[in-house]
């Protein structure tokens, strides 16, 4: 009996000393799971693989990818419509956040079509934390687009690094100026 105890509490001793080791591994192996939440309720629609550029093709793909620890990136470019800095009597628009951006490389937002196609409104670098915006990417950038001046639509694009390296390039907005 006592040998058959000794048994059993070596046992239990060897089985919860692999736990113990084996749980931080595990974790360090884990998902994202801040990632993986981020890409719910069309939360995909405006993130990307942050290592490739690849836009996510659906919710699932998106927290698919956060939840086997990938990292995402986001670029959101939207309009409104705000008092122009120092001229607080003119009216200007855009705005810009992103996440996951490498700082070392660029974004720019530019004219998709009309007459001034192409033309470049505002550009920069993220901060070190691969941020566009302030609080965390959650108040974005003004850009400072003023109205009435032919500059609609705009695209955001910012450059990815890695061995596949893609742009990631927000959806188009119009101008809220009419």
């Amino acid at each position: 009996m006592h040998r058959l105890m000794r048994v059993v509490v070596v046992g239990a001793l060897a089985a919860g000393v692999g736990v113990v080791g084996a749980g931080p591994a595990a974790a360090a192996k884990g998902g994202n799971s801040d990632n993986a939440h981020a890409c719910q309720q069309g939360g995909h629609e405006n993130r990307f693989e942050a290592e490739t550029g690849r836009p996510f093709k659906n919710a699932g793909d998106c927290a698919s990818h956060g939840a086997k620890g990938g990292a995402s990136s986001s670029l959101v470019l939207t309009n409104p419509s705000y008092p122009c800095q120092p001229n607080s009597t003119a009216t200007c628009w855009g705005a810009l956040a992103g996440t996951g951006l490498d700082p070392s490389l660029r974004w720019m937002v530019f004219v998709s079509a009309g007459p001034n196609l192409g033309s470049i409104v505002a550009q920069g670098h993220p901060a070190p934390d691969g941020i566009v915006g302030t609080d965390g990417g959650s108040m974005p950038t003004l850009l400072e687009v003023p109205c009435g001046q032919n500059l609609s639509p705009l695209e955001a694009v910012a450059e990815t690094a890695g061995s596949q390296p893609h742009d990631i390039t927000s959806p188009s907005v119009n101008s809220p100026c009419g």
